[in-house]
């Protein structure tokens, strides 16, 4: 038996690099937390800024009240919901708890850093996670295609829960493929109740950590110890502590012990009553997967009738199943889903908002720029074929499937409703998928090396580098010389590539040949996807400096005490820290903010109006009427930008006059 602590040339070789390699991202990434412009992306990154700043100077789970006024309302702002005079965050709180500390420290900055830590986190877990199902080399390849060739780095700086919830994700992936390799039953049931702390503990960051226990309970009952019924219930346990602490935090909040709420009443995507079919099959199935060892019979099934008759059969019964009205609608659903939010976001029409349209051509933007689905921003998604074809040979069946499910729980989840990430340039409801991908990729790429006679020379690889960079840059370039080429000339090379190299892949699988081919194509699909996605998070950092300076420009005039009713609350956020109040008016709650003005004037306080459309939407439910010109926030930068005009009552233009 070879000597445990000897290592090959290859892989020791690595581990050196690595000991040296990933200190060294982490201190580049804790620098560019600091050097990062320090403003929200969207309306998202502002209330998370609330949440933290409540929690590190007050210890509380509200963001506000109402400003210690008489007669005014709770000062609430999207995403959010008054209770008790208090304005809460529909966002899970255990958010607050974990960014406190960083906010007490740095400021918004703090909470930069604990991404640029989570982020830094979830590549050292993607490379132990990849060296584990494959080998070193293919480990630092699934780390480097997630930190270059994913939209994973445009959600490190930006204050958004992404990254620090996907900490918790890949730990509850990781503790459950360490146990498949576990003879002892106690270290393997250990292994399982840590994976659902993990869960538990993520939900209380985003929800949607949840589908993780999804998938692992059908990894475990179809691939990894479907002989074992009590595996499933050691997830459950492990997850029970997370769940009563987020159960807790939605009764301070919402009156309601139950960890998933985000106390929406709006219906929509996050009315519970929308999933009554889809609640009812996935129980029906977990229920059916607990009962039976799925793979005994699959197996059993397959040696008495072979793998077409077989394959017949279970097609028969899903048609069969589909003559059902409602399983037929919710496959249909899914499946278009499926097809808007991975191939095509440009087909999307299931919802819009704001900053989130149409141009006069139909494309699909937000901020004037086209949103992308998933293989739009990943071209080289083509590359996880190879090991999904040699998983169903039955080679490292269960650490691919694994993969997959991981994949597949938020695409399945989200394409229920094609919910399109909202304000992003992509799909970020689809980050947990990323380093499962890369992986899945790296594993790809190390077989075309070994198949094609090699890793390519230095000289190929920057070749190949430079013309991806160069093709997307032109196509930028295209793009944004007239309005009509936007979308096509941003999205669809994506298509041209990604069909190219599952062309290679279909006939090095078909002819055992072309290897170098193959990995050729995947080099460059990964090479344009790199720059893609560079290219994105220079445009974050672009948007987020803009929204940075406006915002400092915006507030500079508004007194402290003041009242000013908005639509646009991250660009009050300074105006806030100096003790201004901040209420979101919208048709929903324009006579609520029409109550707050009243009271703030009665009470002798400055009130402001942010732009014309907060006068219409509320002046018309005022006694005391509202001067028509405004009062203009000044600014080298932006001049007379509509962002910058305030109104503010007849009675209080001299003495709020900026």
């Amino acid at each position: 038996m070879m000597d445990q602590t000897y290592a090959p040339p290859l892989r020791r070789k690595l581990t050196v690099s690595r000991r040296s390699v990933f200190p060294g991202v982490l201190l580049l990434l804790c620098i560019g937390a600091f050097l990062a412009p320090g403003a929200p992306f969207i309306i998202d990154g502002g209330i998370y800024t609330d949440m933290a700043k409540a929690m590190a100077e007050r210890g509380a789970f509200d963001i506000g009240g109402n400003g210690g006024v008489d007669g005014a309302p709770a000062l609430t702002k999207f995403l959010t919901d008054p209770r008790n005079g208090f304005v809460y965050p529909q966002y899970p709180s255990g958010y607050a708890v974990i960014a406190a500390p960083f906010y007490m420290a740095f400021g918004i900055h703090g909470l930069m850093l604990m991404n640029a830590l989570s982020f830094g986190a979830c590549l050292f877990m993607t490379f132990r996670l990849a060296e584990r199902f494959y080998d070193a080399r293919i480990g630092a390849y699934a780390a480097a295609i997630f930190a270059v060739a994913t939209f994973a780095p445009v959600y490190v700086f930006p204050v958004w829960p992404h990254m620090l919830a996907l900490v918790f994700w890949l730990a509850a992936f990781t503790f459950a493929a360490q146990a498949e390799d576990i003879k002892d039953r106690k270290a393997f049931y250990i292994r399982l109740l840590l994976a659902g702390a993990a869960i538990g503990a993520g939900i209380n960051i985003r929800i949607d950590i949840f589908l993780a226990a999804i998938a692992l309970f059908v990894w475990l009952r179809c691939f990894a110890r479907p002989e074992d019924r009590l595996a499933p219930l050691a997830l459950a346990v492990g997850a029970a502590p997370g769940l009563l602490l987020a159960a807790w935090f939605n009764a301070v909040k919402f009156g309601a012990f139950m960890p998933f709420s985000y106390n929406s009443t709006g219906g929509g995507g996050t009315d519970i009553s929308r999933y009554t079919v889809i609640l009812a099959v996935a129980g029906a199935v977990m229920a059916a997967l607990w009962a039976f060892n799925a793979r005994k019979i699959f197996l059993k099934a397959r040696s008495a009738y072979g793998v077409l008759p077989l394959t017949a059969g279970l097609a028969g019964a899903l048609a069969l199943a589909l003559l059902i009205e409602p399983l037929r609608d919710l496959v249909w659903r899914m499946t278009r889903g499926v097809y808007v939010l991975v191939v095509n976001l440009q087909a999307h029409g299931a919802y819009y908002q704001e900053g989130v349209e149409r141009n006069e051509f139909g494309q699909l933007l937000f901020w004037d720029y086209p949103k992308k689905a998933l293989l739009q921003s990943l071209p080289y998604l083509p590359l996880i074929a190879l090991p999904v074809f040699h998983a169903l040979r039955r080679k490292n069946t269960s650490r691919v499937a694994l993969c997959l499910l991981a994949i597949a729980a938020p695409v399945a989840f989200y394409a229920l409703n094609e919910w399109h990430g909202g304000g992003s340039y992509n799909m970020r409801y689809f980050t947990p998928a990323l380093p499962f991908i890369a992986t899945l990729s790296a594993a790809a790429l190390g077989e075309l090396m070994g198949k094609g006679g090699g890793a390519p020379e230095r000289q190929t690889l920057l070749i190949i580098v430079a013309i991806a960079a160069f093709a997307y840059f032109g196509m930028q370039e295209l793009a944004q010389s007239s309005p009509r080429l936007l979308a096509p000339a941003s999205l669809y090379p994506q298509w041209l590539i990604a069909g190219l190299l599952a062309l290679a892949i279909g006939i090095y699988l078909y002819t055992e040949k072309y290897a170098r081919l193959a990995l050729h194509a995947g080099l460059a699909a990964l090479a344009y996807a790199g720059a893609l996605n560079l290219y994105e998070e220079i445009g974050h950092e672009k948007a987020r400096e803009e929204q940075r300076v406006i915002a400092r420009d915006a507030s500079a005039p508004i007194p402290e005490g003041a009242l000013v009713l908005t639509q646009l609350p991250i660009l009050l956020m300074p105006a806030e820290a100096r003790g201004a109040f901040v209420m979101v008016g919208t048709e929903k709650t324009a006579d609520q903010a029409a109550q707050a003005a009243a009271a703030f004037l009665a009470a002798g306080r400055c009130v402001y109006f942010h732009n014309p459309a907060q006068v219409r939407l509320i002046a018309p439910r005022l006694a005391a009427p509202v001067s028509e010109d405004p009062l203009w926030a000044p600014s080298r930068r932006y001049g007379e930008d509509p962002r910058l005009a305030f109104f503010t009552f007849e009675s209080q233009r001299e003495a709020c006059a900026f």
